[in-house]
């Protein structure tokens, strides 16, 4: 392996990093510019003269696979408790007429 594709490797683990961080702690918004470096950087990798083999792609992949289901769940977890505070709001606001 080229001294080139573990620096590629590593660069890309960083950012998907980078990402992963963001998503867990809510801020997944924030990490739009940073996926945009990591598409370009995956084309370039992929079209460069040494590009990543399959077991590379496939752990990037995974990465990608489980930050992508970490991210739904904070959504899902998000919009629940959205849904709750509108249930208690139209709850609060009910009993306050009677």
């Amino acid at each position: 392996m080229a001294l080139e594709q573990i620096s590629k490797a590593e660069y890309i683990n960083q950012l998907l990093s980078q990402i992963e961080v963001l998503v867990q702690s809510n801020k997944a918004d924030d990490a739009t510019p940073i996926m945009a470096t990591l598409n370009s950087e995956l084309k370039r990798w992929c079209e460069s003269d040494n590009p990543p083999n399959a077991e590379q792609l496939m752990a990037v992949q995974t990465n990608i696979n489980n930050i992508s289901k970490q991210a739904n769940a904070v959504k899902n977890e998000s919009s629940k408790a959205i849904i709750k505070q509108k249930k208690t709001g139209k709850a609060i606001s009910a009993y306050k007429s009677v």
